[in-house]
């Protein structure tokens, strides 16, 4: 006795191509809604964004935090960032004073300036320091105080990862 028939197997062949299809339906359904795929896809790692200045430093207050935001870019460690906290923590008398030149152009100087401290007991060079703050935001750090400033960042990039070559 046979049960199964032609007509039959036909209709499981129509059951089957329809599921089929109905899955389809719904797999690509889902990823044109927004919904992951079942496979996993390769996604590009993204590249970090480098930040520009588009403001100018125009007060005295924005240039010392320009000088903080670089010597922050400059520590690229945990290490580093902890040298940085205990120089932030410890020098607290910061001043900005705005420079003319015979040309017409100005820049910000930034000081650092902790000589009024009794009984200092921190790295020498900490108690005096300057950068000059560009009105573009660019830092560089100043020959003034024998260069402390160019000390300090030397630090922060000793405690830092060597820069990966591009």
């Amino acid at each position: 006795m046979k049960h199964f028939t032609v007509k039959n197997k036909v209709l499981q062949s129509i059951f089957v191509i329809a599921m089929l299809a109905v899955l389809l339906v719904t797999v690509t359904s889902c990823e044109g809604m927004g919904f992951p795929s079942a496979t996993p896809q390769e996604t590009p790692e993204p590249e970090p964004v480098k930040t520009t200045s588009s403001t100018t430093i125009k007060t005295r207050d924005a240039a010392i935090l320009a000088v903080y935001q670089h010597l922050l870019d400059e520590a690229g460690s945990y290490d580093a960032k902890m040298y940085l906290s205990d120089f932030y923590t410890t020098c607290d008398n910061w001043t900005a004073q705005s420079e003319y030149f015979k040309d017409g152009s100005s820049t910000w100087h930034v000081v650092v300036d902790m000589t009024e401290s009794e009984d200092w007991a921190f790295r020498p060079y900490w108690q005096q320091a300057s950068w000059l703050v560009f009105k573009d935001g660019k830092v560089i750090p100043s020959n003034l105080f024998r260069a402390n400033a160019l000390r300090i960042e030397a630090d922060l990039q000793s405690l830092s990862p060597p820069l990966k070559a591009e």
